[in-house]
């Protein structure tokens, strides 16, 4: 039976001691570390399998026998996120499972019809492409610790996974050894948490995260307590990986800041084996990288604390009709030319072609009304409507416009957004500089996305993040993407990020090319300078001072180099 098999009856196979001669190519003090390592885990240590081999009679070139039950339950869950965050070998996006410089290193079914042949029929082979063959489930500190001592001693390097959201390719890597942190799964709130070691600062009602946990299940607890977190815009995003160490957006964010600027703590084991509480009081400088430094890269988090809100009231408003090419653009329009005015009103939500949900906490539902009115005027003059509707809390709102409207995954999904800032909407001529990309855009058969995300109104202590700058004067992130099918040839992909990388440089004349590092392009050439601005030089000594050793080395994080590059799953894209 395929171990995902076990998986999808809830239970695990403990790994056979002798997976280690397939590991090591023969060194026996290799395999014995290996064996050490799956005893001092608890047996916890597992052989990594691609989520849809089951489908296969291939595996790396060897005969396997086929499992049609398991098959069957890969290919209805192969476009859901929710049936996939719970399996270790699976990943939102294709980029993260295949080894893009090599489309023969791969396991994927056609995504657009998960039960056709064609992609595993006439002893197609399953190929374990960019996943790590190993993984360690991690239950306790101890295992990240044992995870650390054998890194350092086998040259091992680690990656870092929780539920598979990673446009980036940073929670996999051909070659490491993955520590999967989903069943880390505590959550509690304290209505007076103050950081450890941080006596005199004053209490904040606070929610604490296992970093196995997801966002479904931490906006249920916050209801449950009557208060509201900010964080991610899908339900199955981790609330203490990626999201919140990268910057970590929301609907509220306009209002209410980052995720990097409500985390007020992290528990986190340093690659020298340390398990750590940072704050502002202790380990400062790691805290500040932790905030917006980005995930898999300073250590391994193991649970993170954020400042939560009492239950927001708010309106929210969803205004769509539908359109085409020529209809679009005078919604577009409306949209550009009010841009300033909306984020000075609280306004932040999502902008998707000729539809719009956003929320605002400042303003009443008569004022609300009032402030859309010309975009609602247009979108009905379309045979569209508009509906304004009063919340007293957040988690109504998610379950009906949020958990109910999840995006399809099992694809190839390139972002490429850039941070669009206040002032590029602040001059008739930048205005219509961005109302042209979005012409262009639309006009290309595209539909543009745009999260209106940038905390404009939010005072943030000068440098207490390290993210882009760019993050603080933003309004937009302004989306775009590129794609490649799942049988698509080494030339097509180029192409693919060679069209991604010219859009880009478009982008660039408005925005200064700085990125939400979590949603830019993984084919950005600067992206020191793009994702990080001034502070990557001090995250990078910061990185040294931590990770001499770069035991965690992922995708373009910190510390990533172009000879990182020419070994990796993206040489043909450097």
């Amino acid at each position: 039976m395929h171990s995902l098999s076990v998986a999808l009856a809830a239970s695990a196979a403990v790994l056979p001691i002798a997976f280690a001669a397939a590991v090591d190519s023969g060194s026996a003090a290799r395999s014995c570390a290996w064996e050490k390592l799956n005893g001092t885990v608890g047996g916890r240590l597992h052989a990594l399998e691609p989520l849809a081999l089951p489908c296969f009679s291939v595996y790396k070139n060897n005969p396997v026998a086929p499992d049609a039950a398991a098959c069957a339950a890969v290919q209805a869950g192969y476009t859901k996120p929710g049936f996939r965050t719970d399996i270790a070998g699976a990943f939102m996006n294709n980029q993260v499972e295949e080894c893009a410089s090599n489309p023969v290193d791969q396991c994927l079914l056609d995504n657009k019809t998960p039960t056709d042949p064609l992609a595993f029929a006439d002893g197609a082979s399953c190929n374990q492409g960019n996943l790590p063959d190993y993984y360690v489930e991690v239950a306790t500190p101890a295992d990240v610790q044992a995870a650390l001592a054998f890194s350092e001693k086998t040259g091992t390097r680690l990656s870092i996974k929780n539920t598979g959201h990673d446009y980036l390719a940073r929670s996999s890597g051909k070659g490491t050894l993955m520590l999967w942190t989903r069943k880390l799964q505590g959550l509690s709130y304290d209505a007076a948490f103050v950081p450890e070691g941080c006596s005199g600062e004053k209490p904040v009602q606070a929610i604490t995260t296992g970093a196995g946990v997801n966002f479904d299940q931490a906006y249920a607890f916050a209801d449950e307590h009557n208060v509201t977190l900010l964080g991610g815009y899908s339900s199955t995003v981790g609330a203490s990986g990626g999201w919140v160490m990268g910057g970590g957006h929301s609907v509220l964010s306009t209002v209410y800041g980052l995720g990097i600027d409500r985390v007020v703590q992290f528990k986190i084991v340093t690659p020298d084996g340390q398990l750590r509480t940072v704050n502002s009081c202790s380990d400062p400088d790691l805290f500040w990288a932790l905030r917006g430094g980005g995930g898999g890269t300073f250590g391994v988090v193991l649970e993170s604390t954020h400042k939560v809100e009492p239950a927001i009231p708010f309106v929210a408003a969803s205004v769509s009709f539908t359109s085409n090419k020529t209809t679009i653009i005078p919604f577009l329009d409306i949209i550009v030319n009010n841009t300033q005015k909306w984020a000075q009103e609280g306004w932040g939500g999502h902008v998707s072609g000729s539809s719009l949900i956003n929320i605002t906490p400042l303003l009443s539902l008569d004022e609300a009304k009032e402030s859309l009115a010309s975009l609602a005027a247009y979108a009905e003059s379309q045979g569209g409507a508009a509906t304004f509707t009063e919340y007293d809390s957040w988690y109504p709102f998610y379950q009906k416009y949020v958990r109910a409207n999840e995006v399809a995954v099992g694809n190839t999904h390139l972002a490429g957004s850039q941070l669009v800032s206040n002032g590029a909407f602040g001059t008739a001529e930048g205005r219509a500089q961005i109302l042209s990309f979005l012409t262009n855009i639309v006009n290309a058969g595209t539909s543009p996305y745009i999260p209106v995300v940038g905390p404009v109104l939010y005072d943030a202590p000068a440098n207490s993040t390290s993210a882009t700058p760019a993050w603080r004067t933003a309004v937009w992130e302004l989306g775009v993407g590129s794609s490649w099918a799942w049988n698509s040839s080494l030339a097509q992909r180029q192409a693919a990020a060679t069209a991604l990388k010219a859009v880009g440089a478009t982008m660039s004349a408005f925005t200064g090319g700085s990125a939400y590092m979590n949603e830019a392009s993984m084919f950005t050439d600067n992206w020191q300078q793009a994702w990080w601005g001034d502070n990557y030089d001090a995250l990078l000594s910061i990185k040294n001072k931590y990770d001499p050793k770069k035991l965690l080395n992922c995708y373009k994080c910190v510390g990533w180099t172009a000879e990182d590059t020419a070994q990796s799953c993206y040489s043909a894209f450097a």
